[in-house]
């Protein structure tokens, strides 16, 4: 009996203070604000090589990240089912259109089938060349653990910027601006 009350009286208070009147947004920050930057699940990339790798276009043959060199690159890890990534997706869209003769935009999906990420690219009017990486080496060489992701690559294969979490339209063209410059 007295376990049926306790159980009772959980639910009955798990139920009211989860739908207590205070509003709490889930998102904790603005996006492309980390809040404690010293605590992160992705290396600081800052300065590294661009690993080799070879890449699976989802319109095209295989490449090696060597052969995206010679411009300036922005690549984007994402997944359909990543919420951040989904907001973020019409900001990197409309770079690309705006900075297409800057910078070469790549997507790497980290999770889903080829199917499933050219439907979300095509419903996010994404033009930028996309592929995955079905063994994970590249995203476990650079030590990326969340997503989004976004690298800034020199033409040189050097890494002189990185986001971890969602993109504003001010802070990419920001990181542009910097790539370009080097």
């Amino acid at each position: 009996m007295i376990a049926a009350v306790v159980l009772i009286s959980s639910a009955v208070g798990g139920w009211y203070w989860g739908n207590s009147s205070d509003s709490v947004d889930g998102r904790l920050t603005e996006p492309g604000v980390v809040a404690y930057p010293a605590i992160s699940t992705s290396k600081n990339l800052i300065g590294s090589k661009l690993p080799e790798v070879e890449l699976t276009s989802l319109v095209g043959p295989k490449v090696l990240t060597s052969t995206l060199l010679g411009t300036p690159l922005v690549i984007n890890f994402w997944y359909s089912t990543c919420e951040p990534c989904r907001r973020e997706m019409p900001v990197l869209a409309a770079s690309d259109a705006k900075n297409r003769d800057l910078v070469r935009f790549i997507g790497l999906n980290m999770n889903d089938s080829a199917e499933v990420a050219l439907k979300f690219a095509k419903a996010y009017d994404v033009n930028y060349e996309l592929f995955i990486e079905p063994s994970g080496s590249f995203i476990s060489r650079l030590g990326i653990a969340i997503a989004p992701f976004t690298l800034f690559v020199d033409r040189d294969g050097v890494i002189v910027g990185q986001v971890a979490g969602e993109l504003t339209t001010e802070i990419l063209q920001a990181h542009i601006d910097e790539v370009v410059a080097k």
